[in-house]
């Protein structure tokens, strides 16, 4: 554990410029010591709102990802107090520093959406970071799952997203209508898009999402170059049965993407997936010779069902991991246990 916090402070601080926004300057934090930063880089790691607390005398308390915006202050404030903390207050909150003598202004409100049409929008997010085609390292594009006619247009994307942010990544969310959300429409309308981002000048292009949004990024492989890495979070097209391997089995087959590298990750207790032994068997069967480089998160322990990479465990254990797959000149084979 420890290792893999020093590699997301490292990660974090070495993305720290003039230019960048003081929140992710673990440096910078007053009264607090190695373990205290080392925290904050975690903070830095959990979805909107959320809000860390400091006291005089280096006590520290943080809470994220639920709630509202002052359960997050009560409740990081509340956590330090425990810990012995004198005098805490709130340093930074979502994603400004608030602490007296240091407030930052609420950084611009992203665009609007870059691409929209009466079925799907790509969508900048304004809980992360915005920097621009021109200045940031590189555009996320995040797809989000489908259940039985439930709009989930707006969804936050999942935590671990916010690693590739913190390092300089602008985020779009692919939003679907879901009363039009086909799977092999989905697919197309994605290619579409990423072929229109990557004109307005993104160095760099990773499409990913969960479930159905993992699936559809997966899909999008049969046409090359459109992206440069892909993240498939707990893939899946609907509940279990022949027509769901099958489907996987044609999509998977229809890959040919040799310049992009792609990571699949999958959970213990998937109730979305019948045949994983058989499924992560076809991957790593099938993959390697159709894309640049594969990574495979297979049931990493202590994380299970189709949510798993939602929670806080899967950002703050394998985050890292996944950046470093999608930057590194020679990208990682596996990710280290957290």
């Amino acid at each position: 554990m420890r290792a893999i916090l020093a590699l997301l402070l490292l990660t974090l601080c070495g993305t720290v410029g003039a230019a960048e926004p003081a929140i992710l300057n673990t440096a910078a934090i007053p009264n607090a010591d190695a373990g205290g930063r080392a925290q904050y880089a975690r903070f830095l790691l959990a979805n909107l709102p959320r809000a860390f607390a400091l006291s005089t005398n280096g006590k520290i308390g943080w809470f994220g990802g639920g709630g509202t915006l002052e359960d997050a202050r009560a409740k990081a404030i509340a956590w330090c107090t425990e810990k012995g903390g004198t005098g805490c207050a709130v340093y930074a909150e979502n994603l400004r520093i608030v602490w007296p003598g240091r407030e930052t202004p609420e950084l611009p409100t992203p665009p609007g959406p870059l691409i929209q049409t009466t079925d799907y929008a790509f969508v900048p997010d304004p809980r992360f970071i915005w920097h621009g085609p021109q200045t940031a390292a590189g555009l996320y594009v995040w797809g989000h799952g489908q259940f039985n006619g439930v709009d989930s247009r707006g969804q936050q994307p999942q935590a671990y997203v916010r690693a590739f942010n913190n390092a300089g990544f602008d985020v779009v969310r692919f939003d679907r209508d879901p009363f039009h959300d086909y799977r092999d429409d989905a697919a197309e309308w994605l290619r579409d898009g990423l072929r229109a981002l990557r004109q307005r000048g993104w160095k760099k292009i990773v499409a990913g999402g969960q479930s159905r949004g993992g699936w559809t990024s997966l899909q999008m492989l049969s046409a090359g170059g459109l992206a440069d890495a892909v993240i498939a979070v707990s893939p899946a097209y609907f509940s279990g049965g022949t027509d769901n391997s099958a489907a996987m089995y044609r999509a998977i087959q229809s890959v040919r993407s040799p310049a992009t590298r792609v990571a699949i990750v999958h959970f213990t207790g998937d109730a979305y997936v019948k045949d994983m032994d058989r499924r992560v068997g076809m991957y790593r069967d099938d993959l390697p010779s159709r894309v640049a480089a594969l990574l495979m998160i297979d049931r990493p322990d202590g994380i299970a069902g189709h949510g798993g990479g939602s929670t806080s465990a899967f950002a703050q254990g394998y985050a890292a991991c996944l950046l470093r797959f999608v930057m590194d000149p020679v990208p990682p084979t596996a990710c280290p246990a957290p």
